[in-house]
């Protein structure tokens, strides 16, 4: 295997860094055996791209690779996961990647910190999707060619058009219904002097609009499918969270990513977790200063979809955090039982950034 110090010599590192980057070098192809996967070590050279410092390939089972890509580099538009993961500082979890020869892979990617908290590589795990990619083009010609031999069934007839309204019927009822409890709530919260009690009352004011968010957007939505598109999703809810910003702060929400679609009960909990990671850090992230940013991202994988929410506040100690704060109970049990997914929590002085996965249905 090359030199890793050799490879990343014109990023002139600092000691501390090689030695880390090393140490995870010689781990590669014991991890590579026991994932059965290509393993690669990427650092960062810019924003634009990041060198391979390191791979590692199974040795019983089947590589993507016909050859060494080491000194070689990964660009975004063929990569998100990697830099997505050098962005934020978070884990990401099956996105579809193009190798440096280009065949069509999964990609699981971790960064790695030095002693600083700082993101100086990731660590990615790769899996030859080219066959599944092949076998799904010839499931979805033959549903093609399936419905076209169908009778001509999609003209609206009445029960189609009375089940629609009915459908969206109960949607308004919803809706209306949550934003009189959200009301009833935000009349208790003024009346309440406690302020430990008055922010809990606005908490829970924020998960029910964000639920009524979800009925609104269907009782708006054409067709009678239950589906909804994050960016639809996000542009409705960003309205409500930033209504819940306190007074004197100044701070900016951000959303940006790829638009994803979610089934009704899957943006349903989405928006709940959005919701309790969002007024989290409008609550506690600024306490030190006068504002700051809270951003939301969404990066569309194959299986699992990733959400990110991150803000550059003063952030807080892992170690000491609650085990038993409620809304990160809320947020824990939501992720794991409702959308399948995982939890990542990383903090330090330059801010918070959290993520989840959820499946895509």
């Amino acid at each position: 295997m090359s030199d890793l110090r050799s490879i990343c010599g014109e990023l002139h590192l600092p000691e501390s860094t090689l030695e880390r980057l090393c140490e995870i070098e010689r781990q590669l192809p014991l991890i590579a055996e026991v994932c059965d996967a290509d393993v690669f070590l990427d650092v960062p050279v810019d924003e634009t791209k990041a060198l391979v410092a390191g791979q590692a390939c199974p040795s019983q089972g089947v590589s993507a690779y016909k050859s060494t890509v080491l000194g070689e580099y990964a660009y975004p538009e063929k990569e998100p996961a990697v830099f997505h993961a050098l962005r934020v500082g978070a884990p990401v979890c099956d996105i579809k990647a193009i190798t440096q020869e280009g065949h069509t892979v999964r990609q699981n990617v971790a960064p790695v910190f030095n002693d600083e908290k700082q993101v100086i590589a990731v660590l990615i795990r790769e899996k030859d999707i080219s066959a599944d990619l092949q076998q799904q083009k010839k499931f979805e010609a033959l549903a093609r060619s399936y419905e076209e031999q169908l009778p001509s069934v999609r003209q609206i007839n009445n029960d189609a058009d009375q089940n629609d309204s009915a459908l969206r019927e109960m949607h308004h009822r919803v809706t209306n219904n949550l934003q009189l409890i959200a009301s009833i709530l935000n009349v208790q919260a003024r009346k309440v002097e406690d302020p430990a009690m008055k922010n809990i009352l606005k908490e829970n004011v924020s998960r029910v609009l964000s639920i009524a968010t979800i009925h609104d957007i269907l009782l708006h939505h054409s067709g009678a499918e239950s589906f909804i598109s994050s960016s639809v999703l996000m542009d409705r809810l960003q309205q409500s969270l930033l209504a819940l910003t306190p007074p004197e702060k100044e701070i900016g929400l951000l959303v940006d990513g790829d638009d994803v679609t979610m089934s009704t009960d899957m943006a349903t909990s989405v928006s709940l977790v959005v919701t309790e990671l969002v007024t989290n850090a409008f609550l506690h992230a600024f306490s030190d200063r006068k504002g700051g940013t809270v951003k939301v991202s969404f990066l569309k994988g194959v299986m699992f979809h990733t959400v990110t929410v991150s803000d550059d506040g003063m952030g807080f100690d892992l170690q000491e955090q609650r085990k038993d704060s409620f809304g990160l109970s809320i947020v824990r049990a939501t992720v794991r039982d409702k959308l399948g997914g995982r939890l990542h929590i990383h903090s330090d002085n330059h801010g918070t950034t959290v993520s989840f996965d959820f499946k895509n249905e």
